[in-house]
């Protein structure tokens, strides 16, 4: 008989679930899932594997990221054989996910090597840790600035590519979160910026108030091709100085 132990807290943050791991540490998950997206006869959408391995970590490392969380264990579940397809996703996952400073030795999961696979079907699941102190959702204050880092991007809009200039990369991505002056961080997705601008504010329990921009806000960010920072005014230039060639758009402030 497994031994009674204590039943950890949980809760929802978002589109995460945080574990109290103890008094200062938090689990923080995060997970997607793409379907016939692939390179098999029975995908509705043909892309190569490496593609769509790369963009299904993508979503759930932005997500811990902009949450503050350091990631520690990427799952991927590859409804797929593991020669060639399983292998080619591997291989992208683990690139991805170095770009972070994660080894091999980081990244584990599975494939489907009993019944042949028709369709892609594809999971990845992200296990990072934050000191309960540095969890972002909830810290933006009033007066914040509110900045789009990258260009709301998805297909079968857009052509989506690996190392796409107008989608905001991971290691710049944690370096603007690490920024004191950043109080919080929400990627955006299929629902458009206009959705998580509203998420954002309900989320911190403040109002937003726009200023003019040429951001079409009802466009989807799809992989998580774009994160909203709600930041100190100040540290307006300094981000934008970082984010270098990635598009940077100012759509408002909290109050």
């Amino acid at each position: 008989m497994i031994p009674a132990s204590p039943v950890l807290p949980v809760r929802r943050v978002r589109d995460l679930t945080v574990l109290e791991l103890d008094a200062e540490r938090l689990l923080v998950i995060a997970c997607d899932s793409v379907g016939s997206i692939g390179p098999k006869r029975a995908d509705r959408y043909p892309v190569d594997a490496r593609t769509v391995a790369h963009f299904a970590a993508r979503v759930p490392l932005v997500e811990v990221i902009a949450a503050g969380a350091r990631p520690e264990i990427v799952v991927d579940t590859l409804s797929v054989e593991m020669d060639p397809t399983g292998a080619e996703m591997i291989a992208e996952i683990q690139a991805i996910a170095s770009e972070l400073g994660l080894g091999p030795d980081r990244v584990t999961g599975s494939t489907e090597d009993n019944v042949p696979s028709d369709a892609t079907g594809v999971g990845v699941t992200v296990l990072a840790t934050v000191a309960r102190d540095d969890l972002r959702p909830g810290r933006a204050r009033s007066g914040d600035r509110v900045l789009c880092i990258g260009t709301p991007t998805s297909a079968p809009h857009d052509v989506i590519a690996i190392g796409d200039p107008r989608m905001v990369p991971l290691a710049l991505l944690a370096d603007l979160v690490a920024l004191p002056e950043v109080g919080d961080a929400l990627p955006v997705g299929s629902r458009g910026v206009g959705y998580e601008l509203g998420v954002l504010a309900e989320t911190n329990g403040l109002a937003f108030h726009p200023v003019d921009h040429d951001l079409d806000l009802a466009r989807s960010g799809g992989p998580a091709s774009c994160v909203l920072l709600a930041v100190r005014p100040s540290a307006v230039a300094r981000i934008l100085d970082l984010a270098g060639s990635v598009p940077v758009t100012e759509l408002g402030d909290l109050a």
